[in-house]
């Protein structure tokens, strides 16, 4: 039986790791050290396969940094919800067909002047009931205070802007965000919309953040765990090979 050489099978092995993401678009390769042992493979043969992977354009090299994933369209076309911005698209097995909005002022409560560090202070609540064709699919809870909107200008009665802000722009402030994915508690009925039909909801908590720590706002989404799919690509500690 005729076997492929040695290179072409590590060629192979890497790149279907790559198309599986298990080193995606843009992170280092492990060292030639970690490959050629994890391969069972000569240093010459390791290198033989890179050199190929390089060619293709699948790999390339940074002098005395290593190997690195190339950026394709292919990985590009990759819906994971590592990017800061809206998650609830890359978190339905279903499309969005249409959104619904509205938004309340709310006098201050304990809750959110411990949320935002702040006393006695009135805040917002903005709502996107994602929907498809006439059912709801999901709905974006956010709480903020009055001068985050303010400072980008928005006009809340302004149905493209008030997308665009929650989906978008305020992630243009933020650093980082916190997010928690758990079961929710909160009964369907207790929602000024209905729900299509599923035995639970899924809670996804995200706190914005901005450079000096303070919390910009917080985004509740609310998704039937029946419609409910999302991708996080996770990675080794920075340092290890």
């Amino acid at each position: 039986m005729h076997h492929s050489p040695k290179y072409v099978q590590v060629y192979n092995q890497i790149l279907k790791m790559i198309k599986q993401m298990q080193f995606p678009p843009g992170s280092k390769l492990p060292s030639e050290e970690v490959l050629s042992t994890e391969f069972d493979v000569s240093r010459v043969t390791l290198r033989t396969a890179l050199s190929l992977l390089k060619e293709d354009g699948v790999i390339q090299s940074v002098h005395g940094q290593g190997h690195f994933v190339t950026q394709t369209d292919e990985a590009n076309n990759y819906q994971g919800i590592e990017l800061l911005d809206s998650p609830v698209a890359k978190s339905l097995n279903i499309d969005i067909t249409d959104r619904e909005v509205y938004y309340h002022n709310n006098k201050s409560s304990e809750f959110t002047d411990k949320l935002f560090g702040v006393q006695d202070t009135n805040y917002l609540t903005l709502n996107i009931w994602y929907k498809n064709q006439d059912k709801n699919i999901a709905n974006n809870l956010s709480i903020l205070l009055p001068e985050v909107v303010e400072e980008f200008g928005v006009d809340l009665d302004n149905r493209d802007q008030f997308i665009q802000f929650l989906e978008k722009d305020i992630y243009e402030k933020v650093v980082n965000s916190r997010m928690t994915i758990a079961i929710s508690d909160r009964p369907t009925n207790t929602f000024k919309r209905k729900f299509v039909r599923s035995p639970s909801l899924i809670l996804m908590t995200e706190d914005l953040f901005e450079v000096n720590g303070s919390m910009i706002a917080q985004n509740k989404y609310y998704i039937p765990s029946t419609l409910f799919r999302t991708t996080l690509m996770r990675y080794p500690e920075q340092g290890r090979n």
